[in-house]
């Protein structure tokens, strides 16, 4: 039960997250609810069932759709006048969040950040709620675990340093503010260890994830903006830390289960 309690205080304090006013001028657009975009959803969340279970393809439906109305509701607290929820995040299928460019990394920063944020209330909430119910109600417990587990494991994957995730985009300001070249190195880094685990391990999930580094060196053209600054940068730095951690701890069953 002090689970639960903590849980439910941690998201009464998140609750500024979704209610903070934003610009009375603009909206938020849902895009890509057609046909098309809902075969391509459809296709996507039978592979993640085929490798996990119905009930992870129900969490992973949740996650995109959170973190699409995270991000969107972040571009409109900086003030841009269209923000999208989009069915299908994936480049090429789906129009930008927003039509207007980030003028500051910080502004980039903050929308990248923002969707993983919003999803961890959610996440700490339902496994409180698993805690509880256990005793009484073991498959809703389970289902509230599963849940909470897909989100974590969804956002860590947001969240790795590789364009164009968020991850990416938080990484390139910060190495930006102190070393460009850190990004890249960082992603090789990366790419190379995803390629030696799948190579060892015979893993699809490290082969899916080394492809996604390979990928993210492609993304070579940079936004014109203004950079971190280096205290700003810390800022950053700190706070993708403690969200990547956070998910990463929810999210660990099931990404131990994909290695």
């Amino acid at each position: 039960m002090t689970l639960l309690l903590l849980a439910i205080a941690l998201g009464v304090m998140a609750l500024p997250l979704v209610t903070s006013p934003a610009p009375s001028q603009g909206r938020i657009h849902a895009s890509g609810f057609n046909g098309t975009s809902v075969v391509i959803g459809f296709m996507v969340t039978i592979a993640v069932v085929a490798v996990t279970s119905p009930l992870f393809g129900f969490g992973f439906i949740m996650a995109v759709l959170l973190h699409e109305l995270g991000a969107a509701l972040a571009i409109r607290l900086i003030g841009h006048d269209v923000a999208r929820v989009r069915l299908v995040p994936l480049p090429f299928m789906a129009p930008p969040r927003s039509d207007r460019p980030f003028d500051h990394a910080l502004e980039e920063s903050f929308v990248a950040l923002y969707g993983p944020a919003l999803a961890i209330p959610p996440v700490v909430i339902a496994f409180g709620l698993a805690h509880v119910l256990a005793p009484v109600a073991p498959r809703l417990a389970n289902f509230l675990h599963i849940t909470a587990v897909m989100l974590g494991t969804f956002n860590f994957v947001m969240l790795l340093p590789f364009l164009p995730f968020g991850g990416g985009r938080v990484m390139r300001g910060i190495s930006d503010a102190f070393w460009p070249q850190l990004g890249t190195f960082l992603t090789l880094f990366m790419t190379a260890a995803f390629a030696s685990a799948a190579l060892r391990d015979q893993s699809l999930a490290m082969a899916t994830l080394a492809a996604a580094g390979l990928q993210s060196l492609l993304h070579r053209r940079r936004p014109d903006q203004d950079r971190l600054t280096h205290n700003q940068a810390l800022l950053v730095m700190a706070c993708y830390a403690f969200v990547l951690t956070v998910h990463f701890t929810a999210g660990f069953r099931l990404l131990a289960e994909l290695v």
